[in-house]
């Protein structure tokens, strides 16, 4: 099982790079993390051979953004691309239960030569919106969406777009466990576990 490791600190970074088969995540409780805390964990899992993927949001748990929400996120973007992150993972919907294109495609623009990933906000989607929704993200090149429930039905869902992965986000090492016996995916993100 490919556990990409959930952190949201530096201490965590030494333990988490030797967890790591392939990528760590980086989290500042559902929000962006600071600037410096991106750039040395960067470096030092570059050092390592493992890439980051750092979240991208202005507020924890929400994935509707106003004009000014949309530019710090945007910079946020920038800045990851200066730093040399390897993969962001961000989500925009509307009031009304869509992807907010034109939001995603500001943050897109922002995302250059790194792998884009759809946040959990993907599954507050109502799942007649799902067939749309999943064809602009393939179309638009993000490497697959980033979910913590409607697994089984996501997964199914996403077998029509074969470019489009899903990655499972726990709560802890157990549930990782659980969702790899029943799903068969090639990562999930978990907690560092003890």
């Amino acid at each position: 099982m490919n556990i990409e490791p959930l952190i949201a600190t530096f201490q965590e970074v030494p333990k988490a790079a030797e967890q790591a088969l392939l990528r760590v995540a980086l989290a500042n409780h559902a929000q962006t993390p600071s600037r410096g805390l991106i750039a040395a964990t960067t470096r030092y899992l570059h050092e390592h051979q493992k890439s980051l993927d750092v979240w991208i949001s202005a507020t924890p748990h929400a994935s509707e953004w106003n004009d000014t929400e949309i530019k710090l996120m945007e910079d946020d973007l920038f800045q990851c691309q200066e730093l040399g992150v390897d993969g962001v993972i961000f989500g925009a919907t509307t009031k009304t239960q869509h992807l907010d294109d034109e939001a995603l495609e500001i943050l897109l623009g922002a995302s250059a030569g790194m792998d884009p990933f759809f946040s959990p906000a993907f599954t507050n989607l109502p799942a007649a919106e799902w067939p749309h929704a999943l064809q602009w993200l393939s179309d638009h090149q993000f490497r697959g969406i980033v979910a913590t429930d409607h697994l089984t039905e996501l997964q199914t869902a996403l077998k029509a777009y074969p470019t489009l992965q899903l990655v499972p986000m726990t709560a802890n090492l157990q549930s990782a466990q659980r969702v790899e016996s029943e799903l068969h995916v090639p990562t999930i993100i978990s907690p560092l576990a003890d």
